[in-house]
């Protein structure tokens, strides 16, 4: 584990409190018509985890002031992924 406790916890309070703006938000009914989509939940947990990704990563050279290594990006992943079931659950019904 090399990413420090602060920027773990920050972290993972970001993805926590963006999952349940995303929950009281809900989905655009456009979202398949737009991106020309068959699954919109598919789609939408896709970008829902490359925002969570990137903005970790944005966050991490901020703070920072480096590209993270390859270990400390596996490390954000990770993060992203210890919510893979909520973020699933949530998104699959919109499939």
């Amino acid at each position: 584990m090399t990413l420090d406790s602060e920027f773990r916890q920050q972290t993972t309070k970001l993805i926590q409190e963006t999952l349940e703006l995303y929950k009281a938000a809900g989905a655009s009914p456009r979202v398949g018509q737009v991106w020309d989509c068959k699954s919109v939940g598919d789609f939408l947990c896709g970008f829902f985890v490359g925002e969570m990704v990137g903005s970790a990563l944005s966050a991490f050279q901020i703070v920072h002031k480096r590209e993270p290594s390859g270990e400390e990006h596996l490390e954000i992943i990770e993060l992203v992924e210890n919510y893979s079931k909520e973020i699933k659950d949530f998104f699959a019904k919109f499939n």
